[in-house]
């Protein structure tokens, strides 16, 4: 079974029984791949970032944050080290994290419309935007796997920012 016959499954099932109050899952299935790769420079980290052309995201520093919303990236070195970084364009999304060794875990998603995973929308209080853009929004993304009863969540990826909450 495909993830689209299980999305079909589940809304007739969220249909029949309303007062269950199952989630909204998005109305289409998703294929996705995901690249992982250390890198050992900070320079090497922002030549990434600027090569993704993220169109919105937040940088999490050592001392202080960073975030952008529909305007080019431009990198703040005067926060101290880079520590965590989530970024997205229209069908990707990029999440880097220090490892505490000296290196940066940078993991690339990349979705599109397909047959492998369900996905719902996840939002997360950010109280440090003053723009009225209060919550950091996320694609989670869902998929049946043989060694695990059921269609569990594998992936989060970042998508932007979102109104209140």
């Amino acid at each position: 079974m495909n993830a689209q016959e299980i999305l079909q499954q589940y809304e007739t099932l969220r249909e029949a029984v309303r007062d269950a109050k199952l989630p909204t899952l998005e109305s289409k299935t998703y294929d996705l791949s995901v690249k992982i790769e250390t890198l050992t420079t900070v320079g090497s980290v922002y030549a990434a970032l600027d090569s993704f052309k993220p169109s919105a995201g937040w940088l999490d520093y050592q001392s202080g944050k960073q975030l952008f919303l529909k305007s080019p990236l431009e990198i703040n070195t005067d926060y101290d080290m880079l520590l965590n970084v989530e970024v997205a364009n229209s069908n990707a999304s990029l999440h880097v994290r220090y490892n505490g060794q000296g290196g940066w875990l940078v993991t690339r998603y990349d979705y599109n419309e397909g047959n492998d995973y369900l996905a719902d929308t996840v939002k997360h209080f950010a109280s440090f935007d003053k723009t009225g853009n209060t919550t950091l929004q996320y694609l989670r993304f869902w998929k049946i796997q043989e060694d695990v009863l059921g269609v569990n969540p594998v992936f989060a990826c970042f998508t932007g920012f979102g109104g209140k909450s």
